[in-house]
């Protein structure tokens, strides 16, 4: 339990011509375990939900969230 206190959500935002890049990291795991893997993917639905929400007004937050596993 106590490695959960070590991990950071980070975000670094900057403008590349036309585009904004978003980089995103999820950092201080101590291994690399499935469910990993899972928070990685979840973390980019949400980023499309973000995304679809800035440009069309509407995104798709739980519970009309693109379900990726029965851990969701």
């Amino acid at each position: 339990m106590a490695d959960i206190l070590h991990r950071r959500i980070r975000w670094d935002i900057r403008r590349d011509g036309e585009w904004t890049i978003v980089l995103f990291r999820h950092e201080g795991w101590r291994e690399e375990v499935e469910f990993m893997h899972h928070c990685s993917t979840t973390w980019a639905t949400y980023l499309m939900s973000l995304e679809e929400l800035v440009e069309t007004g509407r995104g798709a937050p739980d519970p009309r969230d693109v379900r990726i596993s029965d851990w969701h």
